[in-house]
């Protein structure tokens, strides 16, 4: 198993990256019918499986990094009775739950991720949920400050990191994956908030 280790995984992650995905994550809420058994792909320290913790019936978080899963853990009480978290890919996934989830979710994950490892990526994903909904950066990149911020934050996360954010805007974003991988938009929106690209596909 491949333990992914960024400078910002953990606590780090957990006070300033995080809480900046609210306003995406509030929309996601809205989208999931609730009693539902949700996969957040890429947890990162949780947040989102937390805050879907009283709208859905079951949320399995899983991410690469371990340190990431270890906040996430810390970060777990007996309120969140039905949130688990496993360090892993969706390999360790189809090893610990038989059952297919109602809703795969990845938030800011996939402009991250290789290009040659995307559509396997989002093969394996669909091979364990119905829906999947992502949130991602919108290609191309805006011109405006909130553009900008975006290119100095992802500069910022490491070389790999950059290298496969400019990949994924210069390929057309999630558009152009959406329609490799043959899957069906179901509902979008974009630019809610500032430079962001959400889908839900079947």
């Amino acid at each position: 198993m491949n333990d992914k280790k960024h400078w910002y995984d953990g606590k780090f992650y957990d006070k300033f990256i995080a809480p900046n995905q609210d306003k995406i994550f509030e929309q996601i809420i809205k989208i999931i019918a609730k009693d539902t058994l949700i996969l957040d792909v890429g947890c990162g320290t949780g947040r989102l499986a937390f805050q879907l913790s009283g709208h859905c019936k079951k949320i399995v978080g899983v991410d690469l990094s371990s340190k990431n899963i270890a906040v996430a853990n810390m970060n777990h009480n007996s309120e969140f009775n039905n949130v688990e978290f496993l360090h892993g890919s969706i390999a360790e996934v189809k090893q610990k739950y038989s059952y297919k989830f109602d809703y795969a979710v990845l938030t800011f994950v996939i402009h991250e991720v290789p290009e040659k490892e995307r559509l396997d990526l989002l093969t394996s994903i669909k091979s364990v949920c119905g829906k999947i909904i992502i949130c991602d950066y919108i290609a191309p990149t805006p011109k405006s400050i909130w553009g900008k911020q975006n290119v100095v934050v992802e500069f910022l996360a490491g070389k790999d990191h950059y290298m496969n954010f400019k990949n994924y805007i210069k390929n057309g974003g999630l558009d152009y994956l959406v329609k490799e991988a043959n899957l069906e938009k179901k509902f979008e929106v974009k630019n809610q908030p500032q430079t962001t690209h959400l889908v839900v596909l079947e």
